[in-house]
């Protein structure tokens, strides 16, 4: 059986006023400590500082093994902030770490908050203050926010960029609406960008490619209908169409394609959308469910695969909640019917392109998905400080597909 370590083993408790006094002194120790082997002492040269915010203390531990795989590109101030629901009381606890890495010459710290029920509302007091101003700021919120609480309005405020997934919300229908307006209501200070769609790069450059060709180009103009298929778990379950409805929003921000209406009310069945173009032309968009997929959060450390590996055997792969599995787009030109289609494999990790064009050949082409940033990417989100107008316009089509836009 796999031995699982626990990741705030050498972290140091100590009082809420003392933060701040304790990291300089361990970085004075870790600087003593590197002159008495004779390499030359680390400047303390954290770039970014990142806060973290999170409901459990087990999530916490797997963050903070994924931010110290980040340090040596992000040095950073970390502080990781668990509001662990189930624990009630009025009381924070603080713990602190630092690392030091010779090699790249670099310092970084973590600070960890644990919250008490009680004591939430008066996180924000204690984690601004901990922010260092001179750096850029990112908060970093896992699951679903507490749209419109006091709590996200603070931190969203003292943040340069917030950093959000759509495929770990819970109503897809009101976290894409409450998503837009937080953008909208913030876009003066501060920037929101979502794993998701960072995660969801290969898929649109493989559509883009479709038509890159002089050739192919005027297809675009002549979409009839799109099928787009997401990973879903048991038939029964509840389901995460946020990432289909994000790449159907860049699709229709992207060619001017507008919601007419849509056939079936619930956005927890199959969806059936009338698009239509700059020219009224009508285009079909079916975005269903793909049931019996394994899916995790990329961050979630599986002990069970853990223990699989350990033996020798195959570990089962899996995606993200609600990752896109495969896109179908027809056209049709001068009655000419062509069709392109990129479709997840069977191992989940890599994805073909397939087309059918009338007196064109285009070859077929397959790549792995997780080398171009499926599964880890917040190092992305951690080089970016201004807006990403495409996803926000994407964003913003997504929700009035999802027919909760609050823009008239």
């Amino acid at each position: 059986m796999t031995e699982v370590l626990d990741p705030f083993a050498s972290m140091r408790q100590i009082g809420l006023g003392n933060i701040e006094g304790e990291l300089e002194a361990m970085w004075r120790e870790a600087n003593a400590h590197i002159a008495a082997t004779g390499a030359h002492a680390l400047s303390r040269n954290s770039v970014l500082t990142l806060v973290v915010f999170t409901t459990g203390r087990a999530i916490s531990g797997q963050l903070l093994e994924v931010i110290e795989t980040l340090s040596s590109l992000h040095p950073s101030r970390a502080i990781i902030v668990s509001a662990d629901p189930t624990q009630h009381g009025d009381d924070i606890q603080a713990r602190i770490a630092t690392y030091a890495n010779p090699d790249t010459n670099s310092y970084g710290e973590e600070i960890l908050l644990e919250a008490q029920t009680g004591a939430v509302k008066h996180l924000p007091g204690v984690v601004l203050p901990l922010i260092v101003s001179s750096l850029p700021s990112f908060l970093w919120w896992i699951g679903e926010p507490p749209w419109n609480s006091s709590l996200l309005e603070s931190l969203v405020d003292g943040s340069d960029r917030m950093i959000v997934d759509v495929g770990e919300m819970t109503q897809i229908e009101s976290s894409l609406s409450a998503l837009e307006h937080l953008v909208m209501r913030k876009s003066a200070r501060t920037a929101v960008s979502d794993t998701s769609w960072t995660a969801q790069t290969p898929w649109r450059d493989l559509v883009a490619q479709f038509f890159d060709a002089p050739a192919v180009l005027p297809y675009l103009g002549g979409v009839e209908r799109v099928i787009l298929d997401f990973a879903a778990g048991e038939e029964f379950g509840r389901e995460n169409s946020g990432q289909a409805y994000l790449f159907a929003g860049w699709l229709c921000s992207r060619l001017g394609w507008k919601s007419q209406q849509i056939h079936s009310g619930a956005v927890d069945s199959n969806r059936q959308h009338i698009l239509r173009d700059a020219n009224g032309r009508a285009i079909a968009l079916e975005i269903n469910p793909r049931f019996g997929v394994n899916q995790r959060n990329w961050w979630e450390r599986d002990i069970y695969e853990a223990t699989l590996a350990s033996e020798g055997d195959t570990t089962p792969p899996w995606v993200r909640p609600g990752a896109l599995m495969s896109i179908h787009i027809a056209s049709r030109l001068e009655g000419k019917r062509a069709t392109f289609t990129v479709g997840r494999e069977r191992d989940l990790a890599h994805a073909t392109t397939v087309c059918h064009i009338p007196d064109i050949v285009m070859p077929s082409q397959t790549i792995h998905l997780d080398s171009v940033g499926e599964r880890e990417p917040i190092s992305q989100q951690l080089r970016t400080l201004g807006h990403d107008l495409v996803y926000e316009e994407a964003l913003a089509s997504a929700t009035r597909l999802a027919g909760t836009s609050r823009r008239l």
